[in-house]
């Protein structure tokens, strides 16, 4: 038996008003996803919220930057896990030209606070329906690193090499960049400071200090005390040779004249204009002699027994491989 026609004619509406429902709903998600997930403040928040993340290649792939194995690249893929705080988007503004201007905010490790301004343009659209953005300008910054007394140092953790210690080089930072610049070697460190480059196309400056550590001190101080108690001490004559001590006698020796330390020269440090060099600033020591002579004069016999001091001064290499070269300046 047929349907009657007011049945069918509800029917009808009845479907025509849940297709023109789901219709309607599909046109405001796609609304609602282009002015959110895909919006220019979406695409910028994905961007920063990977930099957090220590997410590098995302956030690299965001900025449509693929580094190079220059120098001045090698920051670019220092994570910053963590470093960006309370991250937000503070405004998200459209340009005449169609662009957009994206302000983020967020807060260094120190809790202070800043902001940074993306500029991002329409790059046609995926799946026909959603907006595909780009960076108008390169997200990028510029940290210019002075490494002082040795060329290496860590970013964030990472160790770096520059090419010359006392002279500063630049290298590309993906902004924001917060980085945190110290040394940490076997016998080397650093006070670790942050520096923050905030603006797109900023420059920030640092320069890291590096220090001889307490055990480098003590290193220098065991092998100059050993080469002296070892070397020197038990050459029976009255200039060792290869020492920094020793003595003239001008009358007749009667017995072999015999050295023991009385104090060794303390030991400090100082940084020279080489990287991987250092110097140990003379200092004084005092070694004892003791041995039998007799007058030219009178021909008496007689025993000297006398402190005799000296100065040391030595210049110490690092190595590659972290082993010491001494040697007198």
């Amino acid at each position: 038996m047929a349907a009657p026609v007011g049945e069918k004619t509800r029917a009808a509406l009845i479907w025509g008003g849940l297709a023109a429902a789901v219709a309607i709903a599909f046109v405001i998600a796609v609304a609602v996803l282009n002015a959110t997930v895909y919006s220019a403040g979406g695409f910028v928040r994905g961007y920063v919220d990977a930099l957090d993340a220590g997410d590098t290649t995302s956030a690299l792939a965001f900025a449509g930057i693929q580094p190079t194995d220059t120098p001045g690249d090698a920051l670019l893929t220092v994570s910053e896990k963590g470093l960006l705080g309370d991250v937000g988007i503070v405004s998200d503004s459209a340009t005449a030209g169609g662009s957009h201007v994206v302000t983020t905010s967020f807060r260094d490790p120190a809790g202070r606070a800043h902001r940074t301004d993306f500029t991002v343009r329409p790059e046609g659209r995926f799946g026909g329906l959603f907006t595909r953005w780009t960076f108008a300008t390169a997200p990028t910054a510029s940290l210019d690193v002075t490494p002082l007394h040795d060329a290496r140092f860590t970013a964030n953790g990472v160790q770096i090499a520059s090419e010359n210690a006392g002279l500063a080089t630049r290298y590309s930072v993906l902004a924001p960049a917060v980085v945190s610049l110290s040394h940490d070697s076997t016998y080397l460190t650093a006070t670790p400071r942050t520096v923050v480059s905030a603006s797109v196309g900023g420059v920030a400056t640092a320069s890291v200090t590096v220090a001889p550590r307490s055990t480098f001190t003590e290193k220098v101080r065991q092998d100059v005390s050993k080469y002296l108690r070892t070397s020197c001490v038990p050459q029976r004559v009255l200039l060792p040779a290869g020492c920094p001590f020793g003595q003239q006698v001008d009358d007749r020796l009667t017995s072999s004249p015999t050295w023991t330390m009385t104090t060794f020269p303390p030991v400090r440090l100082t940084a020279t204009t080489t990287s991987g060099v250092w110097r140990v600033a003379e200092a004084t020591g005092r070694a004892h002699l003791r041995v039998g002579a007799q007058s030219l004069y009178d021909g008496h016999d007689y025993t000297i027994d006398e402190d005799v001091a000296f100065t040391v001064g030595y210049v110490v290499s690092i190595g590659a491989d972290n082993g010491l070269t001494i040697r007198p300046e």
